[in-house]
């Protein structure tokens, strides 16, 4: 297990705050299929779960842009 350093937050080049490093991200395989499934939960319909998928916001989560040709 890995020991957690406390980082130093800076703002203005002055200290602020100290706060705990974050543990290290668990990565998830998700497959673009259950990615439109659960836009289209969300959405709760067909074009506003295209948008939701296509969206910046998804493409920088994924990390892959996705296009929707309908």
């Amino acid at each position: 297990m890995m020991n957690q350093v406390a980082r130093q937050v800076k703002k203005a080049g002055r200290v602020v705050a100290k706060a705990k490093a974050s543990r290290p991200v668990r990565k998830v395989q998700v497959t673009l299929g259950d990615l439109i499934a659960a836009a289209f939960d969300v959405a709760g319909e067909t074009k506003g779960a295209a948008k939701l998928v296509s969206s910046r916001a998804m493409s920088q989560a994924t990390g892959t842009h996705i296009v929707v040709v309908a």
